[in-house]
Formats: C-alpha cells, structure tokens, sequence
C-alpha cells in the first residue's frame, strides 16, 4: 500500500463489509484515483466516469451515504467539494472521514450501524 489512505480505505471496506452483513446495506469503493494515460482517462470520460466522486458509497433503505476517505492532512480538491455540494443537493447523506473511528461515527450518526 503506497498511498496514504490505502490502509484506511482497506480498514473502512473491512469494518464496512463485516458490518453490512449484519445491518442489511451494502458498501464499495469507487476507484476513481490513480494515474491514466490519456487515452484510458479519455475513455474512462466517455463512459461516464466522474472526477471528484467520494470513495466510498454505502446504500440502506434507498438511501445513498457518501464518505470521501482523507489521510493525514490531505485536502479536498475544488472537483471534491463540487461534487459533495452536488450530491449533497441530490439528496446524498455525505462526509469526509480522516480515520475509521470516523467512518464507525458517522455510519452511527446515520442510524445505518448501532
């Protein structure tokens, strides 16, 4: 793992899977990052892959949870925040996490885990 947030990513999707399992919802993480030459990007592009989404997207019940993973003192780029401020104007429950006591708070704090 060389990117920072690889092993909160790994940490988060585990608890999230185990707890899934329990608590009736299912969670992913949407690979958007890491380089591509420009003919991949510009493919990725046309199929409709979007910059800036959240890393990991939880459903329960209908509704769609959003958490962007952030290590350390990493900060949302201006596509991040336009896509959170989007999403969260489409309905989206969304939140930037540092560390997974983080991510267990906030699935807490939606009711989706106890």
């Amino acid at each position: 793992m060389n990117h920072p947030e690889d092993a909160l990513t790994t940490a988060a999707m585990r608890w999230l899977d185990l707890m899934g399992n329990v608590h009736g919802f299912l969670a992913w993480h949407v690979p958007n990052g890491g380089k591509r030459n420009a003919r991949e990007a510009a493919r990725f592009k046309g199929m409709g892959v979007k910059a800036g989404i959240p890393d990991i997207h939880i459903v329960k019940d209908g509704r769609l949870y959003l958490i962007e993973l952030k290590a350390g003192k990493g900060t949302l780029s201006e596509i991040q925040k336009q896509r959170i401020e989007r999403l969260i104007e489409c309905g989206a429950l969304c939140i930037v996490c540092r560390s997974l006591d983080e991510v267990m708070n906030a699935t807490h704090a939606w009711g989706i885990t106890p």
